[in-house]
């Protein structure tokens, strides 16, 4: 009973809180006005009020207002603190439509947010007869030329019964020429597939644009490879920088002699006034162009005089192929890649096994590790770390890494090397035009 009661007095907490919009009222005025013509004269705003205080109490549930009045009710969970602002401000475009799937599965989207970095859409998924078990969600926009693929979604249940998700998804934002968008969301079970369509005409008065987009055009070079900052992109939602890595001379170069580079992470670190902006997430895409990244971040705050771009850190990702005859070599014994020490401490035979002690320094990763003993590849079995010593340099990283089998010619090859490149401090003011 005690819960019954702190549910009614949490409701009318809500009711009390509930602010009307303006339009809510024009809207009833017009239905009353088709439907009750006649009478408009006698009953008046008074029966206008009464109706309008009626459809909220009676008829107020999560469902009618999920977009109370230009304002999403329910997403504030899964929200960051820029997009509730712009939540409050009305900064979205209603969507309000629904369809329910062959097994009970209800999808609703409730709205979206549109500016020159992304499109981020706000719907829900209630549960059909079977809960969520064994179902695979796809959504995508479709546009007139093309299909706006999810770049990344954030969800969670709404209440402890597990009975309805609430998410939201981002997306690419739509070409400025998108008149009409098309929300497809299809649902796997096993091999069987439904698809809800929900067509819709973009309205280009609810897109926020940008505050600030121009080149960077500053490159800096890390051991070799040239990273080459494009632009920036500064909207209500959120702020994008672009650049890109080589290019694709360096890149057919690679690919002909096999000594591949990649980028496995990237450290941007970007300062309004000399206070850092919260990073979004980042990535990286290899295509026929070439290497190219980007790095977001949260919005910019209003009014800012000073704008910087750092490069904190450079992963790079290499596979020279290192081979090493351990059977003629005294231990220990130390090789090198690009100036970075690769020492083979000890290597002992155990059980019927081949242990291998390597040290390198913190930031190397060592990949792809095979030992060959007589000519054959010996199996796998784990590499175990052993420990991590700082130096003033930095530090090094010791490993032990476990064969199963032995031999008397032992050959070690390896694959793959992961390193952190090493750079002067790279530190890029942006004029705020």
């Amino acid at each position: 009973m005690m819960d019954l009661e702190k549910t009614l007095l949490k409701k009318k907490r809500d009711y009390n809180n509930i602010e009307v919009p303006q339009e809510m009222e024009e809207r009833l005025r017009n239905a009353l006005e088709k439907e009750k013509s006649v009478k408009k004269s006698i009953l008046g705003s008074r029966f206008i009020a009464a109706a309008l205080i009626l459809f909220i109490f009676v008829g107020y549930h999560f469902d009618t207002f999920a977009y109370y009045g230009k304002r999403l009710i329910g997403y504030d969970s899964i929200m960051s603190e820029s997009l509730k602002d712009l939540n409050q401000m009305g900064r979205g475009q209603e969507i309000g439509q629904s369809y329910t799937f062959e097994n009970g599965v209800e999808i609703i989207l409730d709205g979206i947010m549109v500016d020159d970095n992304q499109m981020i859409a706000f719907y829900r998924i209630k549960n059909g007869q079977n809960g969520f078990d064994g179902h695979r969600f796809d959504p995508s926009f479709k546009g007139f030329l093309r299909r706006y693929r999810m770049r990344s979604a954030v969800g969670e249940y709404l209440g402890g019964d597990q009975e309805e998700l609430i998410y939201m998804a981002v997306f690419d934002p739509p070409g400025l020429f998108e008149r009409t968008l098309t929300f497809e969301f299809t649902i796997w079970e096993g091999n069987h597939h439904e698809k809800a369509v929900f067509p819709f005409i973009l309205d280009r008065s609810k897109a926020m644009g940008y505050m600030i987009k121009q080149k960077i055009n500053k490159t800096v070079e890390v051991e070799g490879i040239e990273v080459h900052f494009k632009k920036i992109t500064a909207t209500p939602t959120q702020t994008m920088i672009e650049g890109s890595v080589d290019n694709i001379i360096e890149l057919i170069r690679q690919s002909i002699s096999g000594d591949q580079t990649r980028i496995p992470h990237m450290r941007i670190k970007l300062l309004a006034d000399g206070k850092a902006i919260a990073e979004q997430g980042s990535s990286m895409t290899t295509n026929m162009k070439g290497m190219s990244f980007s790095s977001s971040f949260d919005p910019l705050p209003a009014n800012i005089e000073k704008l910087e771009i750092q490069l904190e850190e450079l992963s790079i990702m290499e596979r020279p192929n290192l081979s090493l005859n351990l059977s003629k070599k005294q231990l220990p014994y130390s090789t090198y890649y690009k100036n970075r020490e690769i020492k083979i401490e000890e290597m002992v035979s155990v059980n019927g096994e081949t242990h291998i002690t390597i040290e390198t320094e913190e930031n190397m990763l060592l990949l792809d590790v095979i030992l060959l003993a007589d000519g054959e590849s010996l199996k796998f079995i784990e590499t175990q770390s052993l420990d991590y010593d700082k130096t003033p340099n930095g530090g090094t990283h010791k490993r032990k890494i476990k064969f199963q089998g032995n031999g008397d010619n032992l050959e070690l090859k390896i694959g793959t090397i992961i390193y952190t490149g090493k750079f002067e401090g790279f530190n890029s003011p942006i004029e705020i035009k």
